[in-house]
């Protein structure tokens, strides 16, 4: 849809200068035919790619072989590090600072990289925190997409419902209790992959694969912490560092932590909060780049330094060591 309309603008003699024929393409493919002859064609001098780690590097790889640009947003493991007194920032209390933390793990099914799968609750408000988090999580709708009703609806594929519904076993292996969720729903169309999100407790933060490793879909893991330090090093601990989201009544905690976040992004006392200005990216197994403004349009450029002189008296007369004066 894009494409067409772009190409209708072309056809429009007021933005034919600005939306020339061909300027969007949309070129459907599997990637080492497509995508791969695409990121090692000369004539593409630049690339942004958003996509898993695996695939990211083999086109950072690409792309550094013959020196083109790449900016690349890749995957995430984001944690959503909760403070007890947290609640106080809320008309609401509690039942308004769970209702964003579950917005914040399973809007679209989990399946945006931004999610904050990993929720990190100080200890004093752990029990509560759960005893609302996980029956809101459990009332979730899971349908049509196309139904008001609808909370949740499929992932993106079968093979891909397959791939989450593993993890949830990995977890259980890895001595984790599933608190709501884990199952396919009942009463829904079969070739939808359709999936209850997910909500587990009771995992190491350091060593478990469900706890660390990118799922991408409705599965959040949850733990008690004691310590700013503690905290930040489980947020850190994963190979990921996309963003994060702090939440606390607390100024001076949310800059500490914030800046002691290993990660591109940090949202505080909110989430998935927007200004297309600002930049956009992670570090680590995250992506290389920001987008974003003035950062995509630095990236999508490139600067140039034309130097004229316009007179001999303009000139400069360096002296080199070495050298007469006026060399």
């Amino acid at each position: 849809m894009l494409a067409e309309l772009v190409a209708e603008a072309s056809a429009e003699p007021a933005f034919a200068d600005y939306a020339p024929a061909g300027l969007m393409n949309v070129v459907h493919g599997l990637g080492p035919e497509v995508g791969q002859a695409l990121v090692a064609d000369p004539k593409v001098k630049a690339i942004s790619f958003t996509g898993g780690t695996a695939t990211g590097a083999m086109v950072g790889q690409t792309a550094a072989g013959r020196f083109a640009k790449a900016s690349l947003e890749l995957g995430g493991k984001n944690a959503t590090v909760v403070f007890a007194d947290a609640r106080d920032n809320f008309e609401g209390g509690l039942t308004d600072l769970v209702k964003r933390v579950t917005r914040a793990a399973f809007l679209n099914s989990g399946q945006i990289c931004l999610c904050g799968s990993r929720i990190f609750v100080e200890r004093p408000l752990y029990n509560e925190f759960v005893a609302e988090l996980a029956p809101r999580v459990g009332e979730l709708v899971v349908g049509d997409p196309n139904d008001p009703v609808t909370n949740l609806g499929p992932l993106v594929s079968q093979e891909h419902r397959a791939k989450v519904e593993g993890y949830i076993t990995i977890a259980k292996e890895e001595g984790g209790v599933v608190l709501t969720g884990g199952e396919r729903p009942a009463g829904l169309p079969e070739g939808g992959a359709y999936l209850r999100p997910t909500l587990i407790e009771g995992l190491s933060p350091v060593t478990s694969r469900a706890a660390t490793e990118e799922i991408f879909g409705p599965v959040a893991t949850i733990h008690p912490f004691d310590t700013e330090d503690e905290v930040v090093g489980y947020a850190n601990g994963v190979e990921y560092g996309l963003c994060a989201s702090v939440w606390t009544s607390n100024l001076d905690r949310a800059h500490r932590v914030s800046s002691a976040l290993d990660v591109g992004m940090v949202w505080v006392n909110t989430w998935l909060h927007r200004d297309l200005r600002t930049p956009f990216g992670g570090v680590k197994a995250s992506g290389v780049g920001r987008e974003g403004g003035w950062y995509s349009l630095e990236f999508f450029s490139e600067t140039k330094n034309v130097c004229i002189a316009l007179g001999l008296d303009s000139q400069p007369k360096p002296r080199m060591p070495g050298h007469a004066e006026g060399w």
